[in-house]
């Protein structure tokens, strides 16, 4: 599976705007890269990351509220998919 995120996450952008792509393999780990990937059977989603608290809407999973180990800060658009 691969998620491309664009907005306001300083885990993975330097200035905070931008773009990241994470790949997650079949094993079960995950990498980020900045490569242009394209995706086939998108799907969308927004994400708010407060402190421990993680707001996820989504067409496919409806609205959700995750709770995290760590504490960050994200605002997010997301595209989930996988590569072409």
């Amino acid at each position: 599976m691969i998620y491309v995120e664009y907005g306001l996450d300083f885990d993975n952008n330097r200035f905070g705007f931008g773009r990241s792509v994470e790949v997650e393999r079949d094993d079960g780990t995950e990498y980020r890269t900045k490569e242009k990937i394209k995706l086939s059977q998108k799907s969308y989603y927004f994400r708010l990351w407060f402190g421990k608290y993680v707001l996820v809407i989504s067409r496919a999973h409806g609205l959700e509220l995750v709770h995290k180990n760590r504490y960050n800060f994200k605002i997010v658009f997301g595209v989930k998919g996988e590569k072409v």
